[in-house]
């Protein structure tokens, strides 16, 4: 057994002390979510044999994280390994330090170093799933998210990146399941209920997104999901104009291409060619091969005049 493992009667003091990612992303963004730090106090560890120095600068790094000191923390849980190399906790918090620098092949390799001294790491599965699904390997995510919530049931941050990745590998029921148990995991929560309506987009209940999406947006009017799941469903019933409102406040976080592809349909379906366009190539940017971006921008460039652009953009859809 590697000498920081511990028992489940500290998963209160870890959830307690976790430093969570508050943007949380769309199908298809890549998104990065519900990055967990494991935070221990240092009595979990003192009957172990970790160096209570280890321990002491560890929860230092953690701090410093928090403050989005990113040198300071690196160089706290660095510091914590010099003590026990052995420590799992602070390769997984030096994962969090490189996920912010965007380095995710060096947060990729720490990880599975903490996997590797601690297999029974729930936050470091949760964040190697995550960062597995921002890299485009859904499959892979899911694995690994799975992992996570079989350890600990409790990782909502894990559950929810695991709705995301089922719904990037086409697995809508599963996804549709998950988000119900989130849901009652964390009732009053409206990034919840904006996933869920998103889900029940995805499975053509419209109605019941729509209704998830209100209770969302009234508890939280800028939540991002649940404004897509909104304006998605508008559009879904000719209600472009509806529409609107809800997808632009969709475009207003990192959610990838499927709210800027959604505006530019509905700015299409009020003859605003230019707009529209604008919106469809943000779309095109995220994600170059979006078909139904493709086939709205060369229909915008048309209407337009730009006989040109039109053909580009209808002969690589």
């Amino acid at each position: 057994m590697p000498d920081d493992d511990y028992d489940d009667d500290h998963d209160d003091d870890r959830d307690d002390a976790r430093v969570r990612n508050a943007q949380r992303k769309a199908p298809g963004a890549r998104p990065l979510l519900g990055l967990a730090a494991a935070m221990a106090a240092a009595g979990c560890f003192a009957s172990y044999g970790l160096h209570e120095r280890a321990v002491e600068h560890n929860r230092a790094g953690i701090i410093r994280l928090e403050e989005n000191d990113l040198e300071g923390a690196a160089a706290a849980f660095r510091l914590a390994l010099e003590y026990n190399e052995r420590f799992s906790e602070p390769y997984n918090n030096l994962a969090l330090v490189a996920i912010r620098n965007g380095d995710l092949d060096d947060a990729e390799r720490l990880l599975r170093r903490a996997l590797l001294l601690n297999e029974d790491f729930a936050e470091a599965w949760t964040n190697l799933g995550a960062v597995r699904l921002r890299r485009g390997d859904a499959e892979e995510a899911v694995a690994a998210l799975l992992e996570a919530v079989r350890i600990d049931p409790g990782q909502l941050d894990a559950r929810y990146d695991l709705v995301l990745a089922l719904l990037e590998t086409g697995q809508v029921a599963a996804a549709w399941e998950q988000a119900l148990r989130l849901d009652v995991a964390s009732p009053d929560d409206p990034a919840v209920q904006g996933l869920v309506a998103w889900v029940a987009v995805g499975l053509g209940r419209t109605e019941e997104a729509l209704g998830w999406a209100t209770r969302a947006t009234a508890a939280e009017p800028a939540e991002p999901l649940a404004n897509l799941a909104a304006g998605t469903v508008l559009l879904l019933r000719d209600e472009a104009e509806e529409a609107e409102p809800f997808l632009r406040a969709a475009t207003a976080a990192d959610l990838g291409a499927t709210p800027w592809c959604q505006l530019g349909i509905a700015l299409l379906a009020s003859g605003r060619w230019a707009k529209a366009r604008a919106a469809l190539e943000r779309a095109l940017e995220a994600r170059p091969d979006l078909l139904p971006a493709l086939m709205g921008a060369g229909t915008a460039a048309a209407a337009s005049g730009d006989v040109e652009a039109a053909k580009r953009y209808l002969g690589r859809a």
